[in-house]
């Protein structure tokens, strides 16, 4: 018999806080666990920062890696195994009579996607968790928020063309390359002013921030994965220095790289997230 369980079952650490809309869960799952057909029984947002899992749904398998945003409708049936490193997951489970018709018929369908703009939302809420101060609940009230009218404008574009899927794709493959938008335009066969256009209005920024977005956020795993120097971090996602990748790390996540680095052993030596 298929159980219910909560969105942290199996988890090694878990961090939770309630908003107006919902409960904020920051779960650390151990790696290569399995979980058994189950689902939970409110609808789920869930922002894979770290590691990934694959699910077993009733559309088929798919593959969560890291920086993917899954939708999960209530009592959605599915299986998660998880892979060979320890995976962290932000999950923001809603209170269906607490938002909008739109973000509510947004979660009423299974979807899945990379999302720089959801991986990047997700990191400030749990570095909020990690290290919380008197303005905490209001910050992870913004992130709840920011999610879910992200979610719902997802799924208000779901007509958009294939080839602005492909283009974002391009991003998140090839997001370390100096990459130019004529290059792009060029892999997914659109003109490029075009593509630009559709892209702004479908993402709600222009592709230049999207693309910052990816290497921020992998930079972002590399500072609480690696003891890699952070000049070699910058250089590796993309960034020409270290001091550009100081100053939009500061602008998407609120912190520095070195102080985030600094957080993240200091929670883990802890035993939290």
């Amino acid at each position: 018999m298929e159980l219910p369980l909560p969105v942290f079952a199996g988890a090694s650490s878990v961090r939770r806080h309630d908003v107006a809309i919902g409960l904020l869960t920051a779960s650390r799952f151990p790696a290569n666990l399995s979980l058994a057909r189950h689902h939970h029984p409110l609808p789920t947002v869930a922002v894979i920062i770290q590691g990934g899992f694959d699910g077993s749904y009733r559309t088929g398998n798919r593959e969560c890696s890291e920086r993917s945003l899954v939708v999960e409708p209530a009592g959605e049936s599915h299986e998660n195994r998880f892979g060979p490193s320890e995976t962290t997951v932000l999950t923001l489970s809603l209170a269906s009579d607490r938002v909008a018709k739109e973000a509510e018929a947004a979660a009423s369908r299974l979807s899945y996607a990379r999302d720089a703009f959801a991986g990047l939302v997700a990191r400030r809420a749990v570095a909020e968790l990690d290290r919380p101060d008197d303005v905490t609940p209001l910050a992870l009230e913004a992130a709840a928020f920011e999610l879910v009218a992200h979610v719902a404008r997802r799924s208000m574009q779901e007509r958009r063309p294939a080839w602005l899927a492909a283009a974002r794709d391009v991003m998140h493959d090839r997001f370390s390359d100096s990459l130019t938008l004529g290059q792009i335009a060029d892999a997914v066969g659109v003109e490029p002013g075009r593509m630009a256009r559709a892209f702004r209005r479908s993402m709600g920024e222009p592709m230049a921030g999207y693309l910052r977005r990816i290497r921020v956020d992998a930079g972002a795993s590399l500072l609480a994965a690696t003891d890699l120097p952070i000049a070699r971090i910058a250089a590796d996602v993309g960034f020409a220095d270290q001091a550009h990748l100081t100053r939009w790390f500061a602008h998407y996540v609120g912190t520095t790289p070195a102080r985030y680095r600094a957080a993240r052993r200091t929670t883990r030596r802890g035993g939290q997230l």
